[in-house]
């Protein structure tokens, strides 16, 4: 069972290097940037790419699939041992830090109000990229609460805090009645890394732009491991999801329109599509 949630996994990382530049015609930022019937149905829509890219995987892929299992599987070894430390090392200030800023974090109470000023400010200064970076992050962290709720359910993984002396090795599985154990993956660290990668993609020619998302959100991961809350398997695997979903996203919707040219007697010009 431990395996096959892996395998789950392994896929949803890759997904993104799935958007080769060669099946798309140009990218635009600047259309569709309307929260409309054309945009919620792309809600539904762009789920199911997720669900088959392993149809369209190349070796490049597959190797990295590969090497997210095997780090998965080298932490799955030394959970004890990683969390051991994070209990040897707690102290008044970082349980302030995580519970007046990391906690709320990861469960989006900043990042929401975050979302929804850079969609109202795209909105009144009539700039498209705010808002269509809020609408990535909307979609993303849609997908992500879903697949991290499945996967959480498949495996009911007893978290740190809920074993005797930090035993890793207890899973519960689909079929059990306490659905009090749900450790894997990391629920806030797969948000938190939806959230980074959303950004990062959008301004990756901002440097400190995604030197800050994936600090941040990498502290998220580091947090909750420090809170007795998550394995470090578990937020590996959660960050990787967050990644993979989060750009997998930005790049969908940017590469979405394609151009056509029109040459005519009286005219000359470019016919956009957008494709649902």
């Amino acid at each position: 069972m431990k395996i096959s949630i892996l395998l789950i996994i392994s896929f949803l990382f890759t997904i993104n290097s799935s958007l080769d530049a060669h099946q798309f015609k140009t990218k635009n930022d600047s259309l569709n940037c309307h929260i409309n019937k054309a945009y919620v149905k792309t809600l539904a829509t762009d789920f199911v790419p997720i669900i088959i890219s392993p149809i369209h995987w190349n070796s490049k892929q597959w190797i990295g699939a590969g090497t997210v299992l095997g780090t998965a599987a080298f932490l799955y070894s030394k959970d004890k041992l990683i969390a051991d430390f994070w209990q040897q090392h707690r102290s008044t200030a970082l349980d302030n830090a995580d519970k007046y800023f990391f906690d709320p974090f990861g469960k989006m109470y900043y990042t929401i109000p975050l979302m929804g000023a850079f969609y109202i400010y795209g909105a009144a200064s009539h700039k498209n990229k705010p808002k269509r970076v809020a609408m990535d992050f909307v979609q993303a962290s849609l997908y992500s609460g879903i697949i991290v709720t499945i996967v959480k359910n498949i495996g009911h993984r007893h978290r740190p805090f809920q074993t005797k002396n930090h035993n890793p090795y207890l899973w519960d599985g689909p079929l059990t009645q306490d659905w009090g154990h749900n450790s894997f993956p990391s629920g806030h660290t797969i948000m938190a890394f939806t959230f980074a990668s959303v950004i990062a993609t959008h301004y990756q020619k901002t440097v400190w732009v995604p030197i800050i998302a994936y600090s941040l959100a990498s502290m998220e991961a580091m947090a909750r491991m420090y809170a007795d809350k998550h394995w470090s398997s578990d937020v590996l695997i959660g960050g990787a999801m967050g990644y993979a979903i989060g750009t997998f996203v930005v790049n969908r919707n940017r590469y979405r329109i394609k151009t056509i040219p029109i040459i005519s007697s009286n005219f000359t010009g470019l016919n956009l599509i957008y494709s649902l």
